[in-house]
């Protein structure tokens, strides 16, 4: 079943072979998300790139969760709006990313405010998040996303994410072709928003 072959990954506690299944059990699937993605992405012309997690600073602890990401830039993906697919133990995510390092804070800040009523029209399945490094979520709901912009311009470690949420016991998850399609669908209506 696609939920254990995925989330078992994280029942490793030693950091040399979790890195090596998530290259083994993750990583394809990842592959896989890729080629779905990216023609959705760069289907007005645009010219996103996909960065799957390396770890390469993994030497002693292992990694909680692992993800791809998808940027405009190559040279990375931090320093710009990036949507990002990743696991962890207990959970899958597909999120439209905001992070610390943003290079252009200001202006992604004011796009985001003159996107509001799209992101806020995404429908309940939709969450919000201030931290890619936590499992925390909260509903998308109009004083939510405006306290976590607002928060973004005046706070240095803030982050604002908008995505989906599928926990390790959702239906879904039973199925790699429906996890596939849910990222996909998450991607087209974000990338609807934010890339237009």
């Amino acid at each position: 079943m696609f939920r254990e072959h995925i989330f078992s990954v994280f029942n490793e506690p030693d950091v040399e072979e979790r890195l090596k299944l998530v290259r083994t059990q993750i990583d394809p699937f990842f592959e896989e998300a890729i080629q779905e993605v990216l023609p959705i992405l760069n289907g007005n012309g645009e010219t996103y790139r996909a960065f799957i997690a390396k770890h390469a600073r993994r030497h002693s602890n292992p990694p909680p969760n692992t993800w791809v990401a998808f940027a405009q830039n190559k040279r990375g993906y931090k320093m710009v709006p990036h949507y990002e697919i990743g696991v962890w133990d207990d959970r899958l995510f597909v999120w439209l990313a905001f992070e610390t390092n943003m290079q252009e804070r200001q202006s992604a800040i004011d796009k985001l405010k003159s996107k509001q009523a799209g992101f806020l029209n995404l429908g309940a399945q939709f969450k919000l998040s201030n931290n890619h490094m936590a499992k925390s979520f909260i509903s998308l709901t109009k004083g939510n996303f405006e306290k976590s912009v607002k928060e973004y311009r005046f706070q240095k470690k803030a982050e604002v994410l908008i995505g989906r949420v599928l926990q390790k016991d959702n239906r879904n998850l039973d199925s790699k072709a429906a996890v596939l399609e849910m990222i996909e669908q998450t991607i087209s209506v974000l990338s609807k928003i934010w890339d237009n």
